[in-house]
C-alpha cells in the first residue's frame, strides 16, 4: 500500500474542537470526531490554512532541525528564493549567504540559478502538454490535482521544482569531488508546510533527494542577528532577478515572457480556477502558474515579513542586480534530466469503485442533502451540510449525527 505523507501534524491534546480548523479548511479535510479534529489525508493538500485558523497552536508544520545537518560530513543549505525578502530593504546576498552558512553549512546553492533552469525547461515542455498547461512549482497545487482534479494531470508541466534541481545540482558538484552520496547533505531553507511531505515523499530518489526542511521562521533569530553584526558591503553575490521574480504570483510566467497566462494565489481561488478549466471556461489561455499561499511563496507561513512588503523589498533587488544566468540553450538531454513522472498522492476516496454504483451513491448523497437542514451549522462534526451528507455516503458517519434532524 502507497503511504500517505503529510506536511501537517495535530496535537489532539492542544486541539478544543472548537471547529475552526474545521469551517475555513478549503478542502474541507477536517472533521470533528469525540470533540476532536481528525484530518482526511485523502483531501489535504498541506495549504496550512488550519495552522492560521487554529488559537490554540494546536496544528504544526513537520520540520527538521538545525541540529539535523550534523549526521552528515557535508552541510548544504537550499534556501527558498523568498530569503532575500525577509531582512529588511536591500542586504547585500553574500551577507545573508554567509549568516546562512554561519549556522554549521558547508555551502549554500543559489537558487536563482536553478529558477532559471526550470524557466527554459518549462518553456519547452509548456509545448508538450494539454492547453492550458499548469504549473507545479508549489507542492500544494501539485497535491489539489491530484486529489480533486485528476482530469486535469494530462495539462502539468512535469519538470522538477527549482528546489529538486539545485539538490541534484548540488550533489552533482560534491560528488565530483569526491564525497560519497550519503555524505552530503542537503537541506531546504523552506517557506511553508507543503515542503516536508513533497520532501519525503521521494526521500528514495538519490540525486534529488534533500534530507530534510528547516523553516526559515526557525532560525531567524539567529540569521538576523548575524546580519546585522556583519552587514558591511563584501563580495558581490550573483543572483538572478528572473529566479528572484519565482518568490511572487506571476513571477514564473513573467520569466518566460508568456501573454496568455493566469496567475492565481489562495488555494481557494486556485480551486476555483480549475473548476472553471473543467467548464470549459477559460478558451485562449495558454498557462496557470497557481500558489497555495497568498502573495505566492513570500506569503508562506515559514516566513516572518508581510507578503506584500516583502514583494516591495524583492524588487528592490531588481535595481541592484539587473542580470540573469543566461541559461537560453539548454539542450533536449540536458533538460530531460530535470522533467519528472509524477509522485503518487492519494486521490479523493471514490463513492464506488464503478460507474453505476457512484451514481446510485451520488443519488443518496442527493436524497439526504435535500432532507438536511443546509445551515452548515457544523454542530454534526462535518464543515457543511454538502460533506456531512458525503460522509454518510461513505460509512463515515450517522444520519442520526444531525442534530437538526428530529
Amino acid at each position: 500500500m502507497n503511504k500517505v505523507f503529510r506536511g501537517i501534524k495535530l496535537n489532539e491534546v492542544k486541539c478544543r474542537g472548537c471547529t475552526q480548523c474545521m469551517n475555513k479548511c478549503p478542502m474541507a479535510a477536517i472533521r470533528l470526531k469525540n470533540g476532536k479534529a481528525v484530518i482526511y489525508e485523502d483531501k489535504c493538500v498541506d495549504c496550512g490554512r488550519c495552522i492560521e485558523a487554529c488559537i490554540y497552536n494546536a496544528y504544526e508544520g513537520k520540520r527538521d532541525t538545525i541540529d539535523d545537518i550534523k549526521k552528515f560530513k557535508v552541510k548544504i543549505a537550499v534556501p527558498t528564493v523568498s530569503v532575500f525578502s525577509q531582512f529588511g530593504d536591500y542586504v547585500n546576498p553574500t551577507v545573508i549567504k554567509n549568516a546562512i552558512k554561519s549556522l554549521g553549512f558547508d555551502d549554500v546553492f543559489d537558487t536563482t540559478y536553478a529558477c532559471d533552469i526550470a524557466s527554459e525547461i518549462i518553456k519547452k515542455e509548456i509545448k508538450k502538454v494539454n492547453k492550458p498547461a499548469i504549473s507545479i512549482s508549489c507542492p500544494s497545487v501539485e497535491k489539489l490535482i491530484k486529489t480533486s482534479f485528476p482530469a486535469l494531470e494530462e495539462n502539468i508541466v512535469r519538470v522538477l521544482t527549482p528546489i529538486e534541481i539545485s539538490a541534484s545540482l548540488i550533489r552533482d558538484e560534491y560528488i565530483k569531488r569526491g564525497y560519497a552520496i550519503e555524505e552530503i547533505g542537503v537541506f531546504h531553507i523552506a517557506t511553508c508546510v507543503a515542503w516536508k511531505a513533497m520532501i519525503d515523499m521521494h526521500k528514495n530518489e538519490s540525486k534529488t533527494r534533500i534530507d530534510g526542511i528547516i523553516p526559515l521562521s526557525d532560525i531567524y533569530l539567529q540569521l538576523i542577528n548575524n546580519i546585522k553584526n556583519n552587514n558591511e558591503e563584501g563580495e558581490k553575490c550573483e543572483l538572478s532577478y528572473t529566479g528572484l521574480s519565482w518568490s511572487y504570483p506571476g513571477g514564473l510566467s513573467k520569466s518566460m515572457n508568456l501573454s496568455d497566462y493566469i496567475t492565481v494565489d489562495g488555494i481557494e481561488n486556485v480551486k476555483d480556477v480549475f473548476e472553471d478549466l473543467m467548464k470549459g471556461k477559460l478558451n485562449g489561455v495558454e498557462f496557470i502558474e497557481g500558489h497555495a499561499c497568498y502573495g505566492g511563496c513570500l506569503g508562506g507561513n515559514f516566513l516572518i515579513e508581510n507578503a506584500y512588503n516583502a514583494k516591495r523589498i524583492t524588487k528592490k533587488y531588481y535595481d541592484e542586480i539587473n542580470s540573469t544566468y543566461g541559461v537560453e540553450d539548454i539542450s533536449d538531454e540536458y533538460g530531460n534530466e530535470f522533467v519528472k513522472s509524477l509522485r503518487y498522492i492519494k486521490s479523493n476516496e471514490k463513492l464506488a469503485e464503478d460507474f453505476l454504483g457512484a451514481v446510485k451513491k451520488m443519488k443518496e448523497m442527493n436524497e439526504i442533502i435535500n432532507n438536511l437542514p443546509g445551515t452548515d451549522c457544523g454542530l454534526c462534526g462535518s464543515p457543511t451540510c454538502k460533506a456531512f451528507a458525503e460522509d454518510v455516503v461513505r460509512g463515515l458517519a450517522n444520519i442520526e449525527e444531525c442534530r437538526m434532524i428530529k
